[in-house]
């Protein structure tokens, strides 16, 4: 297989771990998660996983491309008190700072290219994280590597270690 098709492969399971490194921040949140849930999953007919409703905590909702990527992603949290009118789990207060928009920031996004994807900027930014060289996230500039949500390429090797636990937690 020569390496455009490995690349043009790796861009979707990119995303997808991704989103598993998200979902697993989101479950183990104590302001989700807390006690013993119920969980639903819903297919489209081409078996792809569509939704994943945690009853009476929230939800994560996909939408598909025609080539299989995920093209968005959004996270609902029951009880928010942060505005999310485009439900992409990033406050529009937020949004509207950096981007001027509700529609430039995404789950799946990374508008400077820091391997921080705009939420993971978003979440860190939210819970008064500094990046590894004592900056504040900001999805406008490029933030130090090895902080909470950073994914480096992934053919790296540094990629697999730190996924290999949201990966082995996802199976389970």
């Amino acid at each position: 297989m020569n390496k455009f098709h490995q690349s043009e492969m790796m861009a979707p399971l990119q995303r997808t771990l991704s989103f598993i490194m998200i979902l697993f921040w989101f479950l183990s949140s104590s302001a989700v998660c807390t006690g013993a849930e119920t969980v639903k999953y819903n297919y489209d007919v081409l078996d792809r996983l569509t939704d994943v409703e945690y009853v009476g905590k929230g939800a994560v909702h996909f939408l598909y491309d025609k080539a299989g990527s995920i093209v968005n992603l959004t996270i609902l949290v029951t009880g928010s008190t942060i505005v999310d009118t485009d439900e992409d789990g990033i406050a529009d207060e937020w949004e509207i700072y950096y981007f001027h928009t509700l529609t430039a920031a995404s789950a799946i996004s990374d508008g400077d290219h820091d391997g921080y994807t705009d939420i993971w900027e978003y979440i860190n930014w939210n819970q008064g994280l500094l990046d590894s060289s004592n900056k504040t996230f900001d999805p406008l500039i490029l933030n130090s590597p090895d902080s909470q949500g950073y994914s480096p390429d992934e053919t790296s090797a540094k990629f697999w270690v730190m996924m290999l636990p949201a990966i082995l937690s996802a199976v389970k």
